[in-house]
């Protein structure tokens, strides 16, 4: 993992060094004849140590960093966009706390809202990169460059293109794609037509080029590829050739569910045998700053002083919702259409020094307690949760902390930056071998194979109900202690054959929330199934009665996706008129 982010260190001084001297050299021309400014003449890349320099700049952008853009919207988890709001998680932290936030929750943002320009920005500057890497593949001569090297970087460049424009379309829904042939993608490219065949052709690429295996981590292999080109065609409802591709990952035998759900978001594990392809971050290295680190969950740490290695700002709070989803029948399945009639015992409203037991009858998954920090239940290793003390304004957002992305009190020396457990080393699963087979169980139902389906859905659910459970005691969350809550989970063992279609869409779909909560997919799974207003709107009406600041607000069909940004419309105009267009609803 060090390998390729020292890579990404040197080569930003790099980078730099060679903006200046460009800009320098070329300082005294006449401006009227200057080639436009942030681009490096190609020429100057002529073996193969700096395309290698260029192409790990392509990467670098994937934990949502670059020219001066923020992570907390910009960042690989995609959670202020896919996961608040649509059901799983509140802004948290203070009303007043990062108030654009707060407008993206209540669905209230116009196309002005900075924060929802963040990813656009990002995602076409790293997009500016491959081009780049593109064009000086092709226009010159590398003098150390071996073809089947070159067929690499371009396969490594297309796939790395492609996954930022997904990105770019599963959020803005309409827009403007530049491949390396544009010479003015400011003012000349429009937003007229659905990109997700330019995305397929690079995932196409990708497959037939990049190796089963990669010596670094994070490069992308083969099955990472057909993974997202399936996922592609997934969110196309093309069922059956996303069908062959998951398969096709599934037996290759290369990826398996790890025996503990935790061990997915544990520093010690990174890069497992679940992980398809993850973004890489490092603390404690050389050249490794904070920004290097996971910093794009640094404000979801508790707001406490009970540990100052621990502490955050508060956000990334659970719904009660979500809690509420994690409930189980006696016979360990969830309840579907009756969680939500009864809350789980939470404190909301009850002072740290006051009286509180948690809730030890109640049936629940017990993957609730490796998502969410609750009162009266270990935090992970640092203590027992204590409640409103930990929470920056609990009768805002709620009583619960997030705990997905937080690394172990024990791993801080270890895997966090400057002995801060917010600044961590434990990578980003963009996409995991879990998701995988919840994608395929969907793809099975389609196309009529209800019991593969099962078998899929089966797996996941055994490995929550045969895995680390959270514990009491002084090995706490692991060790011999007693249980936290009643965790109660089995598999589905009566037969799916004869089930409707709705019936079981209905199962995986639930399966995917409890899997996948707050690692930034529900939103955009909720739009692609059609189903985002009716759930949101429901969720709001529950929600709203504890949750004061979601009075009023309701979902409408254009909140499927981000406006565009008006900066970028702005931009845009050429003899008079954008050249953007504007997505229908803002």
């Amino acid at each position: 993992m060090n390998t390729i982010i020292n890579k990404i260190n040197k080569q930003a001084i790099w980078i730099a060094m060679c903006a200046f001297s460009f800009l320098f050299f070329t300082g005294c021309e006449d401006f009227l004849d200057k080639q436009p400014l942030g681009r490096l003449s190609e020429s100057v890349f002529t073996n193969k140590e700096t395309i290698d320099k260029l192409v790990i700049s392509c990467y670098s952008p994937l934990n949502g960093y670059m020219n001066g853009i923020t992570a907390w919207v910009a960042g690989p988890d995609n959670n202020y966009i896919a996961e608040m709001g649509a059901g799983n998680m509140h802004k948290g932290s203070t009303t007043g706390d990062q108030p654009l936030m707060l407008d993206m929750e209540r669905f209230q943002i116009n196309a002005d809202n900075g924060r929802t320009n963040q990813k656009w920005i990002l995602c076409y500057g790293a997009i500016e990169r491959c081009n780049d890497v593109l064009r000086t593949v092709r226009d010159n001569e590398i003098s150390d460059l071996l073809e089947s090297d070159k067929n690499q970087v371009i396969a490594e460049i297309r796939f790395l293109r492609a996954y930022y424009y997904f990105e770019l379309r599963k959020i803005y829904l309409n827009v403007p794609y530049i491949d390396e042939n544009v010479t003015d993608p400011q003012r000349r490219v429009k937003n007229d037509h659905d990109i997700y065949p330019e995305i397929e052709a690079d995932f196409l690429h990708a497959i037939a080029n990049l190796p089963e295996t990669q010596s670094e981590p994070g490069r992308p292999t083969k099955s990472a590829a057909k993974s997202f080109l399936a996922k592609t065609y997934l969110y196309q409802q093309k069922f059956s050739q996303a069908k062959q591709l998951f398969d096709e990952v599934i037996e290759s035998g290369r990826y398996q569910l790890l025996p503990n759900y935790f061990d997915c978001f544990n520093a010690e594990k990174n890069n497992s045998s679940e992980s398809i392809w993850a973004n890489q971050v490092a603390v404690n290295v050389a050249g490794a700053s904070y920004n290097r680190s996971q910093r794009f969950s640094d404000l979801a740490y508790p707001n406490q002083d009970d540990f100052p290695q621990l502490t955050g700002a508060g956000f990334n709070q659970p719904s009660f919702d979500l809690v509420n989803a994690y409930k189980t029948g006696e016979d360990g399945l969830p309840l579907f259409g009756t969680y939500y009639l009864t809350d789980f015992k939470h404190d909301q409203g009850i002072e740290s020094n006051q009286e509180f037991e948690p809730d030890m009858t109640t049936p629940v998954d017990p993957r609730l307690d490796w998502v969410v920090g609750r009162r009266g239940v270990p935090y992970h290793d640092w203590s027992i949760h204590p409640g409103k003390r930990w929470i920056r304004d609990q009768p805002t957002a709620g009583p619960y902390n997030q705990k997905k992305w937080v690394i172990l009190k024990s791993q801080v020396e270890k895997y966090g930056h400057d002995n801060q457990a917010k600044f961590n080393a434990m990578c980003f699963p963009i996409i995991r071998y879990a998701q995988v087979l919840l994608f395929a169980a969907e793809c099975e139902i389609e196309i009529g194979n209800p019991e593969k389906a099962r078998e899929y859905i089966n797996m996941i659910r055994a490995r929550a109900r045969d895995g680390y459970v959270v514990r009491l005691g002084a090995d706490m969350p692991f060790g011999d202690g007693p249980p936290a809550a009643n965790y109660k989970i089995d598999i589905y063992k009566e037969s799916w054959a004869g089930q409707t279609k709705e019936w079981m869409r209905d199962r995986v779909r639930f399966e995917t929330r409890l899997e996948m909560a707050l690692e930034g997919h529900w939103h955009f799974d909720l739009v692609r199934w059609g189903i985002a207003e009716s759930f949101i709107n429901a969720y709001i009406g529950r929600e709203s009665k504890i949750i004061q600041y979601l009075n009023g607000v309701s979902f409408g069909v254009n909140n499927s996706y981000f406006p565009i940004p008006l900066a970028q419309i702005d931009r845009s105009y050429l003899d008079g008129q954008p050249t953007l267009t504007q997505n229908p609803g803002y």
